[in-house]
């Protein structure tokens, strides 16, 4: 029998699969697909984050600068060659002092490299004569007395980073006529540098052109070589890292995995460097990654449930149909099935309540026929049995020995013919609902004994005994004439299927509110392929033992129509070789 489980149904898993295949596999490759892309586009938003952080801190930072030095660019109006008075030069300095807190002192240097005027932050006196320094072969005094520009190296003091700024002092006609020099705090950049922030816990750090730190978010790190940190040498030799393509994920000197980019400064040789934790730039990535797969899972288990519903669906109606047709294939033409789908499948059901009407008008047609031919068949040929006794009793006047032996075999023939026919019969009225069964209290000892006693020529003429130990039983609810015929064709098949001087054993047991009577014999066994078929209409097993004993092939069918009409069931163990035991309960009285 196949079982119940829809899920062992091979139509079920077919679409079951084929609704994954179109429904599950683009919602997985989708889902895929999204994780890719917001990856992707994450990465080139952290990109775009970081490069504009980078170059809007580098705008500000060359602002700075160039703002700074912008103070130092001076030009007189008129057209004198020499220095500016010493008064004035020491009034333009301390204006400088003022105007820019970051400036921590202020000199002016004549064209022979001799300081003329010096001011500083913290000695706002002056600076006596003697003291002024000799910057003739200073750097930054060679370039500005050529009317250049100097931005110096930083380098790094108790008060932080500074940087050495000197300007050439042109006249009206351009001519330079000394040079403006000073020294500038970088805690402007260090403020500039603070103020860039990536998220919640990225960062950006300056260094110098040996690799020094000059400003970090925190001031942790100043003064620190990082050289040897990722991208640090890489960009002080002249190289950008901007861009997706430029992003690098690294671990960090600073401690964690970081994203990574940077910023060359060529004026000044420095490395501009954005890090951002991954923990932090990734934070919202991992929160859209949980949330696409958890709404993939929930519409994967949402497919999933709707798939099996579907496929429950299509599939229930088809086992309704499969049911129907196995209690058609058993004989149950009254079967009817029920299917309320709306489509096909409603209109298939419908056609096969239609077939099973008309089979069953088949069946009733044919049973009417099998019973008005067997009936009208039992006169005749208890007509033709009659008259053969006769002859054979000499009415008709003296018989030869040789006539006697034909009429014998005709007799025999005769009497196999209305067994046939009387088998025809019960097995006509049964499917007519015309078996009549009258059950009530009955003791089953009494038809037993009665067909022991009926069948003891067979018994005899096989050598077989017939064990019965009856003792005390209750009543069971019986028809005791159709009871008699039960036991007549049981035993009667132990005694045909035993060998000669076979055994066979009759007894009783009690069990629950059920009377068993099993018939054991000693016989040539079932085998199980045999035992499925057996309580068939004309079933008879065939082997080379059996296949010359007589029989109809009707006597168990009618026996298992009898034992369920008196609301009984009937059942058989059997080993080839080892004979059989068939057993019917009824119900207690």
């Amino acid at each position: 029998m196949r079982s119940n489980n829809i899920f062992q149904s091979k139509l079920h898993n077919k679409i079951l699969l084929m609704m994954m295949l179109v429904g599950v596999v683009p919602l997985l490759a989708s889902g895929v697909l999204s994780l890719y892309s917001i990856n992707v586009s994450h990465r080139l938003n952290v990109a775009e984050i970081e490069d504009v952080l980078l170059r809007g801190t580098a705008e500000e930072l060359s602002s700075f600068i160039s703002g700074v030095a912008g103070i130092f660019e001076l030009q007189v109006s008129f057209e004198q060659t020499s220095d500016i008075e010493r008064e004035s030069q020491n009034f333009i300095l301390d204006q400088m002092l003022k105007e820019h807190a970051d400036l921590e002192e202020v000199s002016f240097i004549s064209l022979q490299g001799i300081e003329t005027a010096r001011k500083n932050r913290f000695y706002p006196v002056g600076v006596l004569a003697e003291d002024l320094r000799n910057e003739s072969g200073a750097e930054k005094f060679l370039t500005a007395r050529l009317g250049r520009n100097y931005l110096g190296p930083v380098h790094f003091t108790l008060r932080g980073p500074m940087m050495t700024i000197a300007a050439p002092v042109k006249n009206k006609n351009g001519i330079v006529i000394s040079v403006l020099s000073g020294e500038l705090n970088l805690r402007g950049i260090a403020e500039i540098i603070d103020r860039a922030r990536l998220g919640n816990n990225g960062y950006l750090y300056l260094t110098e052109r040996d690799g020094f730190t000059i400003a970090k978010s925190d001031t942790s790190a100043l003064h620190e070589n990082l050289n040897l940190a990722p991208l640090v040498s890489d960009i002080l030799s002249g190289k950008n890292y901007l861009g997706p393509e430029g992003q690098m994920r690294y671990d960090s000197v600073f401690g964690g995995k970081v994203v990574g980019a940077g910023l060359y400064f060529p004026e000044l040789s420095w490395a501009l460097i954005a890090e951002w934790p991954v923990a932090d730039a990734d934070a919202i990535l991992n929160t859209l990654s949980r949330q696409t797969v958890l709404f993939s899972f929930a519409v994967f288990l949402a497919t999933i449930a709707f798939s099996v519903f579907l496929a429950r669906q299509i599939v229930n109606p088809i086992r309704v149909l499969e049911s129907g047709a196995k209690q058609v294939a058993e004989g149950k033409f009254e079967t009817r099935v029920t299917i309320k789908t709306g489509d096909e499948i409603e209109e298939l059901g419908d056609a096969f309540n239609e077939m099973t009407q008309g089979l069953k008008q088949l069946q009733e047609l044919k049973d009417e026929f099998v019973f008005i031919a067997a009936h009208e068949l039992k006169t005749p040929v208890a007509a033709i049995k009659g008259y053969l006794s006769l002859v054979l009793d000499g009415f008709a006047g003296p018989v030869s020995d040789q006539i006697k032996e034909f009429i014998g075999k005709v007799m025999n023939a005769n009497t196999r013919l209305i067994r046939l026919v009387e088998d025809l019969l019960e097995v006509a009225r049964s499917e007519a609902g015309r078996l009549e069964i009258a059950v009530s209290p009955t003791d089953a000892r009494e038809p037993i004994r009665v067909t022991l006693e009926e069948l003891k020529p067979l018994l005899e003429e096989k050598g077989i005994v017939v064990s019965y130990e009856a003792g005390d039983i209750p009543l069971a609810l019986a028809d005791s004439t159709r009871l008699r015929e039960v036991m007549i064709n049981l035993i009667g098949n132990a005694i045909k299927y035993s060998p000669k001087g076979g055994k066979i054993f009759v007894t009783h047991e009690v069990s629950g509110r059920e009377l068993i009577t099993r018939i054991k014999d000693t016989g040539y066994g079932i085998s199980p392929e045999a035992r499925k078929k057996l309580f068939g209409k004309f079933y008879r097993v065939q082997t080379s033992v059996t296949k010359d004993i007589p029989g109809t092939g009707l006597g168990l069918f009618i026996v298992k129509q009898i034992v369920e009409k008196m609301s009984g069931r009937i059942w058989v163990e059997s080993k080839e070789g080892e004979g059989s035991i068939f057993s019917f309960a009824l119900p207690l009285a």
